[in-house]
């Protein structure tokens, strides 16, 4: 599960909301489907009900069970000025859910008879059927030597919060400020918050609660939108990740390494050659015949551990950036702030999730335990650069 919401000048208005759902809705049909159960896979269909919105809780992401058969795979959500959609990954990424959220807003928006003028690349009418493209298939090539399998990293430890709490510490920073010092040190944006994810986690690692533990690899997993790679408009699911990382057990490494090993990560593996070889790797198994004639049942039993093997295993963290959000001149004035949040599992308990808004960087970090080590460390190397950081949390210290 993840989160994007946009917090408005006004308080919203739910009844008004329902109506622009439901009319928006109709230009995501591929949105609006069910999963199912079959013999050898899940498939989604169409659902006839129509998604209704509901009021925010204090925890966010809570588990979406599925109820097979009639639960629609997302929340629209409202609170005082805030609307927020919460999606199931199944479904699309962050590209796909910011683009509804844009023209669920933009909808409402002018049903309350705001001047918001055209709504440029925003969505108003039915999408074409390219947007519903299953693009993994689409630029699959035939098999491809295997990425490395990579070596189990570093996870946090901590103290859990009960089933389905989640404690959100939000860091909004000046963009100006924060650019700066991304140009000064001649890198990205996300190479520089990813290189600070890593000393963070780094320095956390050698804290004396770990001492007594094995030090393993420090590595952070960037998604990456693959739409910038492959001339794809899917709206649905479209992203897949390179993992920069450290290795502690050579010694402790300075912040200009980090830097330096994830600015050449980023570069190297997010070309399309690269990339093929994770693309190639996860539909090949999709297709696969054996895989295919396995009954459901026994591919359950399988999956979690390829999950957690292939997947969360080798990473300490995740830090996704969606990216500058663009809106038409006239709706970016009626909206004040805009929030990315991930969700988190039982390995990776802490996930980081960064866009930015006119002249605000959002950095939210979603946790499912009690310590705040992790942001705490982040935000203080941002401070100590000079970069100023506004702290908020859906929680009391």
């Amino acid at each position: 599960m993840f989160r994007i919401s946009m917090t408005l000048k006004e308080t919203v208005n739910p009844k008004i909301l329902q109506k622009s759902l439901e009319a928006v809705i109709e230009n995501f049909p591929f949105y609006r489907v069910r999963l199912k159960k079959g013999f050898f896979w899940y498939y989604l269909e169409h659902n006839p009900k129509l998604p209704r919105v509901e009021r925010d809780v204090r925890y966010p992401l809570g588990r979406l069970h599925p109820r097979l058969g009639t639960r629609i795979l997302f929340r629209v959500r409202y609170w005082q000025s805030r609307i927020a959609v919460e999606f199931c990954h199944v479904l699309t990424d962050g590209t796909g859910a910011m683009t509804f959220l844009k023209a669920l807003v933009y909808d409402y928006l002018k049903r309350l008879g705001k001047d918001i003028g055209e709504p440029g690349d925003i969505p108003a009418e039915p999408l074409p059927d390219e947007a519903a493209e299953d693009a993994y298939n689409r630029f699959y090539k035939s098999p491809l030597p295997l990425p490395d399998k990579g070596r189990k990293a570093f996870h946090i430890k901590g103290i859990l919060l009960r089933p389905g709490a989640i404690r959100i510490t939000t860091g909004v920073i000046p963009m100006e400020s924060i650019l700066g010092e991304a140009k000064k040190r001649n890198v990205s944006l996300t190479t520089l918050l990813v290189a600070v994810y890593i000393d963070a986690l780094q320095e956390l690692q050698d804290m004396h609660v770990y001492k007594n533990t094995k030090k393993r690899p420090v590595a952070v997993q960037v998604p990456v939108n693959m739409r910038a790679i492959y001339p794809s408009k899917t709206l649905r699911n479209f992203s897949l990740f390179v993992i920069p990382e450290i290795d502690p057990r050579l010694g402790k490494y300075s912040f200009d390494e980090i830097l330096q090993i994830v600015r050449e990560t980023l570069i190297t593996q997010t070309n399309e050659k690269a990339i093929s070889r994770y693309l190639s790797r996860n539909v090949g198994g999709q297709r696969n015949w054996f895989v295919r004639i396995i009954p459901l049942f026994f591919k359950k039993l399988l999956m979690p551990f390829l999950y957690t093997r292939m997947g969360e295993n080798l990473c300490s963290g995740t830090l996704s950036n969606l990216g500058l959000v663009k809106l038409p001149e006239g709706m970016a004035k009626e909206v004040e702030q805009v929030d990315f949040i991930l969700g988190t599992n039982p390995i990776n308990k802490v996930g980081c999730a960064v866009c930015g808004f006119g002249d605000k960087l959002v950095v939210n970090f979603s946790r499912s335990t009690q310590e705040s080590k992790v942001e705490r460390l982040f935000f203080t190397r941002l401070v100590k650069m000079g970069v100023h950081v506004k702290i908020d949390t859906n929680y009391s210290f």
